[in-house]
């Protein structure tokens, strides 16, 4: 049997680590995101795989454009429908409690927002649960990460345990460990209405750097859709699509 992986609990500066420029996104799926609609539980809404049109998706040079988002939308659109890989469930109005089915209808991941958390406010923690059968769920929290100004920009940030400041804020993130391995979802500052996912890899030297191994582009950040490109050697698929539903979907919340 293999050792455990040790999950981290620190890294450097999540805003001051540098890029992995000798590994640039080079996505293998690309995904239509549909929410389901605010006050409702009862429509379901699904992600469709849109990976057979990637090349007119996503741009290695420009990410994604809009007229990516363009295409993405109208593809969802025309018949024949694209298939659907996952089936989204919103389980309560105020839209804190959110399920993903697969396309036969099972159940494989669900997460909560927590109304309150004692000490932390309403919206730094998303739970996420996956089921590994027989009753029991394994556990993921992802945490808001703030930057901040002067001493506070060298110190380490906490991963998953994020902390919060009532200073002034600048950049934001949302992180969390799978299996040992620590992601962060950033927005892009030079792409509107884009966030990426990072991977922090080592090198030899134990250098922490960040990967991008996914992006997400919206029209407009109130649309219940958006384009979902991501590289599933680096990250698992399911992982990468529920926690942008889960941003999302607590951006838009209630409690929010």
């Amino acid at each position: 049997m293999p050792a455990a992986t040790q999950i981290p609990t620190t890294y450097p500066n999540a805003f001051n680590l540098p890029l992995d420029l000798n590994h640039p996104l080079s996505p293998n799926r690309a995904l239509a995101i549909h929410l389901p609609s605010p006050l409702t539980t009862h429509k379901p809404s699904s992600i469709q795989d849109l990976t057979t049109r990637l090349p007119s998706l996503y741009s290695p040079t420009q990410g994604i454009t809009n007229e990516h988002l363009l295409s993405a939308h109208k593809a969802t659109i025309v018949s024949p429908s694209p298939p659907i890989d996952y089936v989204l469930e919103k389980q309560n109005l105020l839209g804190t409690h959110l399920a993903i089915l697969d396309a036969e209808g099972n159940e494989v991941a669900e997460w909560r927002l927590p109304v309150l958390r004692f000490r932390r406010g309403i919206g730094n923690i998303v739970e996420v649960k996956f089921p590994r059968g027989g009753g029991e769920a394994e556990v993921m929290e992802m945490r808001r990460l703030t930057e901040g100004k002067g001493k506070e920009k060298e110190k380490e940030l906490p991963v998953p345990i994020g902390t919060h400041h009532d200073h002034v804020h600048h950049r934001h993130a949302e992180s969390f460990v799978k299996d040992g391995i620590a992601f962060l979802w950033e927005p892009e500052p030079e792409a509107l209405y884009q966030k990426a996912l990072f991977k922090v890899v080592y090198d030899e030297n134990g250098k922490a750097r960040k990967r991008e191994v996914a992006r997400f582009g919206q029209q407009n950040p109130k649309d219940r859709e958006g384009l979902l490109v991501l590289d599933s050697r680096e990250v698992d698929e399911l992982i990468v699509v529920l926690t942008i539903c889960a941003m999302v979907e607590a951006k838009d919340s209630f409690l929010k």
